[in-house]
Order: C-alpha cells, then sequence, then structure tokens
C-alpha cells in the first residue's frame, strides 16, 4: 500500500506543479469564451457590410415591396443594410441571370434573385450568390420577398388592402419557450441555452477525458522505451504502478474539474445575488449544484473507464506511431457522441438516447447531456452509474491483465487475438 501510495504521490505532485497545469487550467475555459465570442465578433463585422442584391423578376412588379421590406433592415450606424437593383427582363429571365455572374463573383453583387411569372410553380424563386453559408442573410431575403409575393397574389385574386393591414395580417409571431420541471414549475429556457450550455460543459468533459487518457498512456511508453520500467518493477508490481499512475493523474484532473466546478459554483452564487439573475435563468439551471455534482461523478467514471484503456495501448505499443494506431477506436468512442450532441439535446427522451447513455463508453457524455437538457427518471442515471462501475471493473481487469504482459515486451507489437487472450489469461 506504501509503494502504492508513492506512485500517486510521484505523478500527482509532478504535474501540479507545474506552471503548464495552472496556466492550461486557466486557458481552456478563457479559450473556449474566446472561440465564441470571436466567432460573434466575427458575426458583427460581416453583418455591418451593405449587401447589394439584384432582383431579376419576371413579374415586374414585385421590386416595390421587396424593396421596402429590406429597407427595415440597417447597420449599426442606421444606413440601409440592403440595396436592391432592377434588372430589366427583356425576353429572357435566365440570359438576365447569366449576363449578372461576373458581377457575382468580382463581389460587386452579393447575390441575384430570379422570379418567373408563375408565382406558384415549383423552382419559381432561386437566388444565385459566390457563397450560400449565410442562412441569416438568406432568411432575411427570403422574408421579404415571401411578404411582396403575398402581396402580389393577393392584387391577383382582387382582394384590396392597405399595406398598413396586411403588413399586420402578415407580421411574424415570436413563440417564447418554457421548460417544464417534475414539480409543475415552468422555466424560460431555449433551444440555444439548451444546446451551447450543454456542449460548453460536454467539450470540458471529452477535452479531459482525452488528454489525461493520452497521458497516462505515454507515460507509459516513455517509461517503457527508456527502459525505466524494468527498474520500477523491481520494486513495485506491474498493478501497483498502473493503478498508481492511473489514481495519480486522475487526481490531477479531479483537481482541475473540482476548480471549473467551484468556479461555476461561485458565478452562480452571484449571477443569483444579482439584479439580473431573472434574465440569466438558463445560466443558474446549467450550473445548478446537482449538475455539477453529476459532472463530477461522470468525470470520474469515464476518466477511470478511458485511463484503463489508453493504459493498454500504452503497455502493448513500443512507439508513439503504434499507440496512434491502436488508439483510434478507443478515441472514436469519445468522438461520436460529440458529434451527435444535437441529436441528444433535440431528443433527449428517445429510445436511442436512453439505450446509448446506458452502454458505459458512452455513458459519461451521454447521460450528462441528458440531464442537462431533460434530466431523465432517477433510475436511468443510478443503472448508468452501476453499469459503468462494472464495465471499470472488468476493464481495469483486463488493463491490468494486458499491463502485466504487455509493459515488458518489446519488439513486434501483439496482435489483437493475442491481446484478448491475454485478458481471458
Amino acid at each position: 500500500m506504501h509503494k502504492l501510495l508513492m506512485v500517486i504521490r510521484r505523478e500527482y505532485l509532478d504535474r501540479i506543479r507545474k506552471k503548464s497545469f495552472w496556466l492550461g487550467t486557466l486557458l481552456f475555459p478563457l479559450l473556449m469564451l474566446g472561440l465564441i465570442f470571436f466567432q460573434l465578433l466575427l458575426v458583427d463585422v460581416e453583418a455591418g457590410k451593405l449587401r447589394k442584391i439584384a432582383l431579376v423578376d419576371a413579374t415586374g412588379r414585385l421590386l416595390d415591396a421587396f424593396q421596402a421590406k429590406l429597407s427595415e433592415e440597417k447597420l449599426k450606424d442606421g444606413k440601409p443594410a440592403f440595396r436592391v437593383e432592377p434588372v430589366q427582363v427583356r425576353e429572357d429571365a435566365e440570359a438576365a441571370r447569366r449576363s449578372l455572374e461576373p458581377r457575382v463573383n468580382s463581389g460587386e453583387l452579393f447575390g441575384v434573385i430570379t422570379v418567373g411569372n408563375d408565382l406558384d410553380a415549383a423552382g419559381n424563386y432561386r437566388f444565385y450568390a459566390r457563397s450560400v453559408g449565410n442562412l441569416a442573410v438568406q432568411r432575411t431575403l427570403q422574408r421579404a420577398l415571401r411578404d411582396a409575393v403575398v402581396g402580389l397574389r393577393l392584387e391577383r385574386s382582387n382582394l384590396i388592402l392597405e399595406r398598413e393591414k396586411l403588413e399586420k395580417l402578415l407580421s411574424p409571431i415570436e413563440l417564447e419557450s418554457f421548460q417544464v420541471a417534475a414539480g409543475g414549475q415552468a422555466k424560460k429556457k431555449g433551444f440555444d441555452e439548451a444546446y451551447f450550455g450543454t456542449f460548453a460543459f460536454v467539450m470540458i468533459l471529452y477535452m479531459a477525458l482525452l488528454l489525461y487518457g493520452v497521458a497516462v498512456m505515454r507515460g507509459i511508453l516513455e517509461e517503457k522505451s527508456n527502459r525505466i520500467m524494468e527498474v520500477l518493477l523491481g520494486s513495485l508490481s506491474p498493478d501497483q504502478l498502473m493503478t498508481g499512475k492511473i489514481l495519480g493523474i486522475g487526481l490531477v484532473g479531479l483537481t482541475q474539474m473540482f476548480i471549473y466546478a467551484a468556479t461555476a459554483g461561485l458565478v452562480r452564487l452571484y449571477i443569483a445575488a444579482s439584479p439580473m439573475a431573472g434574465d440569466w435563468s438558463g445560466v443558474l439551471d446549467a450550473v445548478s449544484p446537482l449538475k455539477m455534482l453529476y459532472f463530477l461523478v461522470f468525470f470520474l467514471l469515464g476518466y477511470f473507464l478511458y485511463t484503463s484503456l489508453f493504459a493498454a495501448v500504452g503497455a502493448v505499443c513500443n512507439s508513439e506511431q503504434e499507440a496512434q494506431n491502436l488508439q483510434t477506436p478507443v478515441v472514436m468512442c469519445l468522438v461520436v457522441p460529440m458529434v451527435a450532441t444535437f441529436f441528444f439535446v433535440a431528443n433527449p427522451d428517445s429510445t436511442a438516447a436512453v439505450v446509448v447513455s446506458l452502454i458505459p463508453l458512452f455513458t459519461p457524455m451521454v447521460m450528462f447531456m441528458r440531464i442537462c437538457v431533460l434530466t431523465p427518471p432517477f433510475w436511468q442515471i443510478a443503472l448508468s452509474i452501476v453499469l459503468m462501475l462494472a464495465a471499470n471493473y472488468l476493464f481495469f481487469k483486463g488493463a491490468g491483465r494486458i499491463f502485466r504482459i504487455g509493459v515488458l515486451m518489446y519488439g513486434k507489437r501483439p496482435t489483437i487475438p493475442e491481446i484478448l487472450r491475454w485478458t481471458r489469461g
């Protein structure tokens, strides 16, 4: 036991005393916030540009209404955000549109909108631009064009309405969303709050599990390649060495996660005591004490599961290149939930989400997503924890057997069937 504690102490203090640990702990959340604000800044910069739109209208009746609607869109300085250039259609609207392509490619025109004669025909309305990735601008153009077309349709149907009445009839509504809690209380919460609040914590969980797992693997690889492992095993058993490394580095990760959870708790207390508490109810809910507790629980369970796998990879490999190839399936088990975040946030109580959240390899991230968005029944959370504890026991046992044999093997890397035989040994 004394030897095990010595390994834990060495691994923990060796990392916790480094300036890089504290610098990384501070910079990681700041980097995430910086990336968010940087993207918002880019959006503001791009939104501050005047966009020139050419309208190729075969009906010849939509310009005024379309232009009037777009004139409501303003830049920060109060100037119009769009300028509409009407294009006269003499014979062929498509030929008129093609003649504008050089101006679109040069950037003189942001885009070209074409409208055919038949207002109800499929494919009658088209938008041409160098880039069609700006969804917000396209929706603005679509709304303006829709209002203009509806007005023309009403006019053609001999139903005459004043423009003010027409705009009032067509004015959009804002549907505010509220999440109903189990006790019947409803809290205002939109998709953006649910998605981005969940994604931030899941990203921290993903990065922590990956980085600390890789740290364990590289530590074993380094000591194995330098033949330090042979010296250490002269006074320690393989199980003591592997367990000490995992627990020591795990304490480093737990220290970092505790700092993040404590900081989130302090932020929550500050916001709750301030006058803006009502406007920040989504943030208060995201950093509630119960969710922070679940965050630490699933971090620990996920950490021990994944580091046992990374430790096994480090033990059977002889170089970084070999390890990179063998660790790919392990890394993919972390990547898949990240890629599917949108689905799990949108469908937290679906059958697929429930089943995947109970698979130990995916539980830490998927179950925590579900807890953040729509807390599942306690029996599901308890079952996921029990399954993870059982998986941790089996993975640790198997990884220990692989470590015991593979850590002293050099030369050719063992095959997958050989490694599986070791786990049964």
